[in-house]
């Protein structure tokens, strides 16, 4: 008997079962659940979220993250999660079902998503490259941090002429050939995690979420065991300034990063959703996904509040700024370069954030390639040729 290919394929990623109205289903509620909880959870939890919490440090964050946590950020994403299950369709069929002049919001939120998967995968492939200068040794990075981040990642020329020019012009620009291969690489990744639909994803989904909580659980143990980390999650958990409260600016600081934590206007939990049983517990799965989110990212920042506290940063010292670019290309990889083991350790940061960005990704992908296969085109052309065309703009775009 010969080789089957397609035999192969369908064994390793195997289509999705049907509900009874024909439409795809998850294999597992579990599934579901994994999936749209790698889409919340991503880059923003380990890098962005410590960042704020840096800038409005102390016991008293956690008042307005909560409220907005509860208020905020569990009615939207229910609302999103509900839509999707009630009209079995992407953002916009459910927005059009609502009221057919709203379809052009949910048109709106697609576009969101798609715009944003295209600067956020070479962020990943950013990543790749740190990934695979983590089994150099000694870490490339050790001692020019800064020059290594600009130069050898991202190949920026400096420096940008302070004219009013250098916002129109920039000095150099071209393609740098490691990280368009990385680019395309993890594209090609998320294509293989959502080529087959919901089928194939909700099944990648128990390791692209499974892996990064066993790793952030080994990379909390050895943040909270280095010197002097103890100082730096005093910042995080045990002051109190109460006076921040007073101030608009640590009220919107939770705000945004409960939006941008959950993913909330991106569509895919929408269209995660229309796979879901019309009768599925909506409420329950927004409460777990959105829970375990903020969880996953409130341990996340034990992890780097311990690498402060060793590196001696203090919230106090105006001189330093943490963002999200910071924490994980600056912050991070300078504590990593100090530590005994540091190739192990570094191999372990940055596999975690590629998994994470992974999830986000294809996640991202999926409102816009759910609407393709929802529209008439869906029914003249395979999911398997959908995806890959919008995976291949996606690529191209993500190149500008």
């Amino acid at each position: 008997m010969g080789f089957n290919f397609k035999r192969v394929v369908d064994f390793i990623a195997p289509s999705a079962d049907k509900e009874d109205d024909g439409r795809d289903k998850w294999p597992s509620r579990a599934a579901f659940v994994l999936a749209a909880m790698g889409g919340a959870v991503g880059l923003g939890n380990l890098l962005r979220y410590p960042s704020v919490v840096f800038a409005n440090n102390g016991l008293q964050w956690f008042i307005p993250y909560l409220i907005a946590l509860f208020f905020l950020g569990i009615p939207v994403l229910c609302l999103e999660i509900c839509i999707g299950q009630a009209y079995r369709g992407s953002v916009v069929v459910a927005f059009n079902g609502i009221n057919k002049h709203t379809k052009g919001v949910g048109l709106a939120v697609i576009m969101n998503g798609f715009i944003v998967a295209t600067y956020y995968v070479p962020i990943l492939a950013w990543i790749m490259h740190y990934f695979r200068c983590s089994f150099e040794s000694p870490l490339p990075w050790t001692g020019r941090g800064q020059e290594f981040y600009m130069q050898d990642a991202i190949a920026n020329d400096d420096p940008i002429v302070p004219e009013g020019s250098g916002y129109v012009e920039y000095p150099g620009t071209g393609f740098v050939g490691e990280t368009v291969g990385w680019a395309a690489f993890m594209w090609v990744l998320v294509w293989l995690c959502m080529f087959k639909g919901v089928g194939t994803t909700g099944r990648v989904v128990y390791f692209t979420m499974g892996l990064p909580v066993i790793m952030i659980i080994i990379i909390l143990g050895r943040s909270v065991s280095l010197p002097d980390a103890s100082t730096g999650i005093k910042y995080y958990f045990g002051e109190w300034n109460g006076e921040k409260l007073g101030s608009g600016g640590i009220w919107q600081a939770a705000c945004g990063q409960i939006f941008f934590s959950i993913g909330v206007g991106f569509g895919y939990f929408t269209s995660y959703a229309s796979y879901n049983s019309k009768h599925a517990n909506a409420v329950q799965e927004t409460l777990i996904i959105a829970i375990c989110n903020s969880l996953y990212e409130v341990v996340g920042g034990f992890a780097v509040f311990g690498v402060i506290g060793f590196l001696g940063y203090s919230p106090d010292d105006s001189s330093i700024s943490l963002s999200t670019f910071t924490v994980g290309f600056l912050t991070y990889p300078l504590a990593l370069a100090e530590m005994p083991g540091a190739n192990v350790w570094a191999v372990l940061f940055f596999l975690t954030l590629a998994v994470l960005g992974l999830s986000s990704a294809f996640a991202l992908s999926e409102s816009l390639v759910t609407l393709i296969c929802d529209c008439g085109l869906g029914r003249k052309f395979s999911r398997v040729l959908i995806t890959t065309v919008i995976i291949l703009l996606s690529f191209l775009l993500s190149l500008i």
